[in-house]
């Protein structure tokens, strides 16, 4: 942001700077400036140059600009620390609220540790009882039995040619 108003910056002065120096025969002829408010006598300004009278009128454009916009910042740096100060109080409640969960977190993952144990004695009985229920009767549908068991099929079929 600090660089973009630098450039902005850059660009007006070098545009009053272009439009001085092609028209220096206006802008150094001397000239007064006379006001009549109609209430007072009139007044007549000493005489300056142009471009100094433009770069007057342009510094108190810019100083008006700033003081009318001066109201609006001082609400925003208001705003800006009432949220600083609610955004402190929250990450209070947050660290406070992470606490809790570390010392949550710490139950449950003595828990979590207990919970395989249960699973394993629990394998172990199923594997131990011999009870119909444990086991899948889709298993005991079919079924072959041999009688002898040998690596290589083919050697136990010469054997019964012999």
């Amino acid at each position: 942001m600090k660089k973009a108003t630098l450039i902005i910056w850059a660009i007006i002065v070098g545009v009053m700077a272009l439009l001085i120096f092609q028209n220096q025969k206006f802008f150094f002829t001397n000239q007064s400036l006379r006001v009549n408010l109609g209430v007072l006598e009139e007044y007549h300004s000493p005489e300056l140059p142009i471009a100094v009278m433009v770069l007057l009128f342009f510094l108190a454009g810019y100083i008006l600009a700033y003081l009318f916009n001066a109201s609006a910042r001082f609400k925003a740096k208001r705003s800006i620390k009432k949220l600083n100060t609610t955004m402190a109080s929250h990450s209070q409640e947050m660290a406070v609220l992470k606490g809790e969960i570390d010392s949550l977190k710490g139950i449950e993952a003595s828990a979590a540790e207990q919970a395989p144990e249960s699973e394993i004695d629990m394998a172990k009985t199923q594997k131990i009882s011999n009870d119909s229920l444990a086991t899948n009767p889709a298993e005991q549908t079919g079924g072959f039995f041999v009688d002898k068991q040998t690596d290589n099929p083919e050697e136990e079929s010469e054997e019964k040619k012999i």
